[in-house]
Formats: structure tokens, C-alpha cells, sequence
């Protein structure tokens, strides 16, 4: 079977990534390949992360920890399946921003018999460079004009000759005219606008449209106007939230309630139930408003990386940071005067945190990937006593917090932990949502019991756990409690018991 490497081409927002699904379903559908296999690479490519998607894929396990040794692994295993003769292998690269090399992941420049590549990208020089014909390199553009008027009176809702009155079907019209063909803009203002009719609210959006540049880098004015039109606090909230985790993030619902909850987003809710009723009924809004976007892993939901943009760029009432280190200077992205409400911080290869981490107003504090060698500054907790909410994954040893009275919900996945870890957790007497997932501990200790405010307990993954008497009978306000062995690093739950008072 020759190989072919087929390139989709085009500025952001254009739809690329969408065509790239539909093809990979149409693929799906008529059995075209054996095997399908995505990577999103996205413009800070982290390679260990590239390589761990692609093991997953393959059915590999990757142990070594260097990026040589992850390839030589990956290049034996492809070796095996070329040499079986009879699959069929799509690679679908999406996002890449610069010259890719197939080598780090397992392949060579020529991929093996039976393999295709299908990438996507906004620069058509890295086509060229990765060895992509000139015919089969297509370029997405942008709609034409009756293409771009058709979406927008579909995503409205809205019939120009039978639903509203001239007028507005000229503002829309101009509307459509200041998208500039952008499918993301369209899509996104015309929703905001969906099944409206008031005169005022059109040329509303119209009048931030005036004089503003839309094109795949600047538009702002879009989602502006999209965010001005959800009228709900919590949708709001929600929204802003979904704009800490990483690019391509499969964001869970479950985090978004559990981190909602402690970060107390949601008006007139009392119990987790309603919470994640809550939750679920603003994601599917936000979908409708295309300021999120449905996911193919179950459970979660994505955000398009300028929407995300948009989000930490623009809300000076929340100042959310969300850092992948990539061996940068974590300090002077985390300065003092920057003082942040939320982080996400990404501690691969990092030796130490900041010793001035001094951020008093912080109130959510998520690390991952940090490695034994990883050291925390002595009182790491004692200038970050507003915390509401810790969370852990892929650590280590992670430095749990002590005495923090503020501190409403613990996360911990796949962390390193021992007994005296978990016993300290019963300090944190004003916690209501305690998760530690996959963190092969064996043991619940009694002072557990001491969490009289507890809410919802996660105990998913820890296999051939002990619970020391009396710690489930004195957590006297659990709603929820999950227990039974994951089904892998995509499985949030897998079995429920739920406890009422």
C-alpha cells in the first residue's frame, strides 16, 4: 500500500480540526483503517506527553522515563505492526505549529507500508517541510458569502424572510459581513443571537463588531459578545473556569463541579446533586454558545484554544494562570505583582517551586507531573492561607496542606502518598469534597473520621482498601461515596454508593 501524507491547511478558527473529525469518522464508518490514531500537538508541544498519547493508541507501555529511550520503544513497536502486513494505520497529527519530526513518536520521514498521516496546521511551510506534496495539501478557507450567510441564519434559528422584519435581517447581514467568513465567528455570535429578536441586543453585537479585525488571531469582539449574553452567574463562572485547564484538554465535568464547588460557584444549590445538575445544565449551554466544545472521551468537554486565549487574557475580576513550564523561569511568569486567583502550573523537569510563591488571594492550586526530585520551599502553605481548593496529579510526593481552615475540596490522582499523609488530611476540618484516586494507598485511617463536613468521597483505584472503623459513620454529612478499581487513566468512576443522612 503506498504511502500518503495528506495535510489540512488553514488560519484558526477556520474549521480545521472539525474537517479532521469529520474525516476520521467518515474513516470509521467505512472501515478504511485498522487503526486510528490522534495526536494533538498544539504550539507548545510537549514530547514526553506526544509520546504517552501515542503508547496509549498502540497499546504501549511506556516505563522509561528519557525521550530516546520512549522512541527506540515506540519505533520497535510500529516495526512489528508494518511487519505484520496487514494493518492499516492512520496518524492524525492535529494542530502542529512547526516541523514535526515522525521519529520522536516511532516512525521514520517514510512511513511504513500500510500507514497514512493526516495532519493539520495554520502554516503551510510545515506541510512542505514534513514531506507533504503540494497536491495533497489542502487549504481550508475562509467561507464565501452566501456560504457564511447560509450558517448564520441556521445557527440562529432564525427564517430572513418569514421569522424577522427587514431591518433586523440587514443588521444581521452586516453582521455576517464583519465574521469575515470566520466559521468560529459566525457560529458563536449567531448563537448568542439564536431565536432572538430584539432589535437592540442585534445592534448591540453589531456596534462591537465596528472596527475590529476578525480574523483567526484577533476576535475578541466575538466572544465578547458571546460572554455578555449568558445571562446566568454560573454560567459565567463555569465558563471562566474552563479556561484554566491546558490546550486540548479533556475537561471533566466532574472537576468542574468538584473545583465549582469549592470554590462556592454555584447560587442556591445545597447538595452535590444539584450541583452537578447545575454543572451539566451550563456545559450544555455553553455547547449551544460554541464557547465550549463536545468531547470524544465521555464525561468531558473541550474549549477551542481561542476561546481559551480569550479567557486568561480577559478577566481582570479572576486572574487565572495556567503554565506549562517547559523548563522556562517559572518565577518570573508567577511574579509577585501578578498576584492570581488560580493556577494551574505543569511541574515536569522542575527541581523546586518558587520560594516566593505569593499569591494571598489564591484560591485554587493545581500541579502536575512533578517527579521525586521536585522540592517544595519550607511554609510553602503559609502565604496561600485563602486556599479553597488543592489538587494534585501525577505527583510524586506531593506537599499536603495542613491547617489551611479555608481549604473546601482536596483532589489527589495518581500521586505517591503514605499513611501519615493520609492521617494529616483529618486536620482539614472544613472539608467537603476529598478525592484520592489511583493513588494505590491501602489504608483509610480513623482520623478521616474527623471530616464532619464531608460531602463527597472518591476512593476510586485504591484497590484492597482498609477503612478503619467508625471513619464512614462519623463522616455524618457524605452524600457520595465512590469506591471500586479504575478501568484506567480515562475512567473517572466506575462504581457509586451514595449516602444520605
Amino acid at each position: 500500500m503506498k504511502t500518503q501524507k495528506i495535510a489540512l491547511c488553514g488560519m484558526a478558527g477556520v474549521g480545521k480540526t472539525i474537517m479532521m473529525k469529520q474525516l476520521k469518522k467518515a474513516a470509521k464508518d467505512r472501515k478504511l483503517f485498522d487503526c486510528i490514531l490522534t495526536v494533538h500537538v498544539g504550539e507548545d508541544a510537549d514530547l514526553m506527553v506526544v509520546q504517552q498519547s501515542v503508547a496509549e493508541f498502540i497499546g504501549e507501555n511506556l516505563t522509561e522515563t528519557t525521550k530516546d529511550t520512549r522512541t527506540e520503544r515506540l519505533h520497535r513497536r510500529f516495526e512489528k505492526i508494518s511487519a505484520e502486513g496487514n494493518k492499516r494505520i492512520l496518524v492524525i497529527l492535529d494542530d502542529v505549529w512547526k516541523k514535526f519530526h515522525l521519529d520522536d513518536i516511532g516512525l521514520t520521514h517514510s512511513l511504513p507500508n500500510g500507514f497514512k498521516l493526516l495532519l493539520t496546521t495554520r502554516d503551510e511551510n510545515v506541510c512542505t517541510q514534513m514531506g507533504v506534496e503540494t497536491s495533497a495539501i489542502f487549504k481550508i478557507d475562509v467561507l464565501k458569502d452566501a456560504e457564511a450567510r447560509k450558517l448564520f441564519w441556521e445557527t440562529t434559528g432564525l427564517v430572513p424572510d418569514s421569522d424577522i422584519e427587514p431591518d433586523l435581517h440587514q443588521i444581521g447581514e452586516d453582521i455576517v459581513k464583519r465574521c469575515g467568513g470566520l466559521p468560529i465567528a459566525i457560529t458563536t455570535i449567531a448563537s448568542a443571537l439564536r431565536d432572538n429578536k430584539e432589535k437592540d441586543e442585534w445592534e448591540d453585537a453589531l456596534s462591537r463588531l465596528q472596527n475590529k479585525r476578525v480574523d483567526g488571531y484577533n476576535i475578541k469582539a466575538i466572544f465578547e459578545i458571546s460572554y455578555k449574553n449568558l445571562k446566568e452567574d454560573d454560567l459565567k463562572a463555569i465558563f471562566i473556569l474552563s479556561g484554566l485547564f491546558p490546550e486540548d484538554y479533556n475537561i471533566g465535568k466532574e472537576d468542574l463541579l468538584r473545583y465549582g464547588w469549592g470554590l462556592k460557584l454555584f447560587q442556591d444549590v445545597h447538595t452535590i446533586a444539584e450541583a452537578r445538575r447545575r454543572v451539566n445544565t451550563c456545559v450544555n449551554k455553553l455547547i449551544r454558545s460554541n464557547l465550549l466544545l463536545k468531547s470524544d472521551r465521555e464525561g468531558c468537554v473541550k474549549m477551542h484554544d481561542l476561546v481559551r486565549d480569550f479567557v486568561l487574557s480577559n478577566f481582570s475580576n479572576v486572574k487565572q494562570a495556567s503554565i506549562v513550564n517547559h523548563n522556562s523561569n517559572v518565577t518570573e511568569q508567577l511574579k509577585e505583582e501578578d498576584s492570581y486567583d488560580r493556577i494551574l502550573l505543569k511541574c515536569e523537569c522542575m527541581l523546586e517551586l518558587p520560594v516566593e510563591f505569593n499569591h494571598a488571594n489564591l484560591e485554587l492550586l493545581k500541579l502536575t507531573d512533578g517527579d521525586k526530585l521536585l522540592k517544595f520551599p519550607k511554609e510553602f502553605y503559609s502565604r496561600i492561607e485563602k486556599l479553597k481548593i488543592v489538587s494534585y496529579e501525577n505527583m510524586h510526593r506531593p506537599l499536603l496542606p495542613h491547617n489551611l481552615t479555608n481549604l473546601r475540596a482536596l483532589s489527589l490522582r495518581s500521586c505517591s502518598l503514605v499513611e501519615d499523609d493520609i492521617s494529616s488530611i483529618g486536620d482539614l476540618v472544613n472539608l467537603e469534597v476529598l478525592s484520592i484516586v489511583d493513588c494505590g494507598i491501602y489504608k483509610l485511617p480513623s482520623r478521616i473520621g474527623k471530616l464532619r463536613k464531608l460531602k463527597l468521597l472518591d476512593l476510586t483505584g485504591c484497590a484492597n482498601l482498609c477503612i478503619d472503623n467508625d471513619v464512614l459513620q462519623n463522616l455524618e454529612k457524605l452524600e457520595e461515596l465512590y469506591m471500586g478499581v479504575s478501568k484506567g487513566s480515562t475512567s473517572r468512576f466506575t462504581e457509586v454508593n451514595c449516602t444520605t443522612n
